[in-house]
């Protein structure tokens, strides 16, 4: 976002532990801090971003003041409040092709074959493409 030339200043952090309810303390105590000046919140999964939800209607804050809200993972719940417009978006983290990937190396490495076709990036790493996830292309 800064590479992007979107002015910004750091608040607060907090950690939640993958945890809703942890979150939810957590923005809590944030809200009490900072109250309106929050303009977006960012969570390592969408558990902890549902937390955020949590907390600004516990605050009693109207949908309409809200921070942004993202999360990452693209859970079924974030995905449906994603389609609620709670969550401003949330990034698809690819399990299924986590998975395949894991899978192929575990069967190169059985069948002691090359695994140069896998696709390593820097010769040891599998990256997988995230996909953000907004209101306009929700799906799930």
């Amino acid at each position: 976002m800064k590479d992007a030339g979107v002015e910004m200043e750091k608040l607060g952090y907090a950690r939640a532990n993958w945890n809703r309810a942890q979150a939810q303390t957590q923005v809590s105590s944030l809200l009490d801090t900072y109250g309106d000046r929050i303009e977006l919140i960012l969570s390592n999964n969408d558990d902890m971003a549902l937390g955020a939800v949590d907390a600004l209607k516990a605050a009693g804050t109207d949908k309409e003041n809200w921070p942004l809200i993202v999360g990452i993972d693209g859970t079924g719940d974030g995905l449906a409040a994603v389609k609620k417009k709670e969550l401003t978006g949330t990034v698809y983290n690819d399990k299924e092709g986590q998975a395949q990937g894991m899978a192929d190396v575990c069967y190169a490495l059985a069948a002691g074959e090359d695994m140069s076709s896998i696709g390593f990036t820097n010769g040891r790493y599998i990256r997988l493409p995230y996909r953000p996830i907004t209101a306009e292309n929700v799906s799930g």
